[in-house]
């Protein structure tokens, strides 16, 4: 009966052994880190909280008067660092790397803030933007309140550099030591700068100036001169709207970035895309053919245009623009081009039949009319000579008896 206490003990001695080896093996993972923290003068700072945290564990430890704590992570982790304090501040944290049995050091910096006042000579300037950076990082950024000012988070002591923008003024940038809560004034300049637009037609080799455009920017209107340039007014570090029309044209409409200095703009303003058909006669002999010329917006033949007679597909056009159609029916016909998805006017062309008469309404034939009505051997003309006859023997009669 005594052997199984005695099993019993065995796998109780066993156990603890197990145990105590299970911790040594632990422990032997483990290493001590031992961490500094001081302020920018190099004094230590104690009562610091240290949060620790590594890839499936964390640990917490709190500085000594010396600034010193003691961490225990495991042996080559990559352990991170928060800490906290009422009146020092560390905004990014700080990062252990292949953690060993080492000292590091922690810099802590005073908690400071600022308070922006933003004004121009009219008073205070609100919805105007800030950026707050430090070694070309952005730390802060937001708008001024109606009051005009900006009040940052925590921030750590150091020196920032202060931009401050609005739609309108000349922006202001300056560096600010940030050494605990302070108020800064900031004062905003109004301005305004030219804007110069050139407006080309792009269709040609060279492009030509588009002179009479209708140029509007912002607030501003002005029409292109002879060189199809305009300069406009508009303020400083805006962003309007730009809209050049013509009539026969296409409307362009795009934003312009207006900074602090003149700004030089380039459009280009193409015609409407449209086709002319023109046909050669308004009337030909059913079964002959009619010429077309097809030309686009600037007067230029417009080639392979798909050809319609009465809606249905009858050729296209060559590379000068134009093709012959045959007209067989008798009667008024409709024609049309399409280029490219856009259709040209309709011309008609009326086909008259083969033996209808034409003769008669040729000027030739009424030229001839006039010049038989207008010959010497008319009665009138005859007439004429008669009673001149008679006159001059009367004549001769009175010198007689004279």
């Amino acid at each position: 009966m005594t052997s199984v206490p005695k099993v019993g003990c065995i796998a109780l001695v066993v156990s603890l052994l197990l145990a105590t080896g299970g911790v040594g093996a632990q422990s032997s993972d483990r290493v001590t880190v031992t961490v500094t923290v001081h302020d920018g003068a190099g004094n230590p700072v104690s009562d610091v909280r240290l949060d620790v945290t590594w890839d499936g564990g964390s640990t917490t430890a709190t500085t000594a008067a010396n600034g010193k704590a003691f961490v225990d992570v495991p042996e080559g982790a990559r352990a991170t660092v928060q800490v906290t304090h009422s009146r020092y501040v560390r905004t990014d944290d700080y990062v252990i790397t292949d953690a060993s049995e080492r000292d590091v050091d922690i810099r802590v910096y005073r908690k400071s803030s600022v308070r922006l006042e933003v004004r121009d000579n009219d008073g205070p300037v609100g919805n105007a933007s800030v950026l707050i950076e430090r070694g070309g990082l952005d730390v802060a950024t937001g708008t001024t309140g109606p009051n005009g000012v900006f009040e940052s988070d925590t921030l750590q002591a150091g020196t920032y550099q202060i931009t401050v923008s609005k739609p309108g003024y000349y922006a202001r940038q300056k560096p600010l030591e940030i050494d605990g809560d302070i108020t800064n004034r900031v004062a905003l300049t109004r301005g305004s700068t030219s804007v110069n637009v050139t407006v080309t037609d792009p269709y040609f080799d060279s492009p030509r100036p588009v002179r009479d455009a209708t140029v509007e920017l912002g607030d501003a209107t002005e029409q292109t001169n002879r060189s199809g340039v305009v300069s406009l007014d508009q303020p400083v570090n805006t962003q309007p709207t730009l809209r050049v029309t013509k009539p026969g044209y296409r409307t362009v409409t795009r934003e312009v970035a207006v900074g602090s200095d003149a700004t030089d703009v380039s459009v280009d303003l193409s015609r409407t895309r449209t086709l002319t058909l023109e046909s050669a006669n308004e009337r030909i002999v059913a079964g002959e053919r009619v010429v077309l010329t097809a030309t686009n917006a600037y007067g230029d033949p417009v080639p392979v245009a798909s050809v319609t007679l009465d809606g249905e597909r009858v050729g296209t056009t060559d590379g000068e623009g134009e093709v012959a159609v045959r007209i067989d029916e008798p009667g008024a016909h409709t024609l049309s081009v399409t280029a490219d998805g856009v259709q040209s006017n309709e011309v008609t062309v009326e086909a008259i039949s083969a033996g209808t008469d034409t003769a008669a309404a040729t000027p030739t034939a009424t030229t001839t009319s006039i010049a038989t009505t207008t010959s010497e051997s008319s009665p009138g003309f005859s007439a004429l000579i008669a009673v001149v006859s008679i006159l001059a023997v009367a004549a001769t009669a009175q010198l007689g008896r004279r």
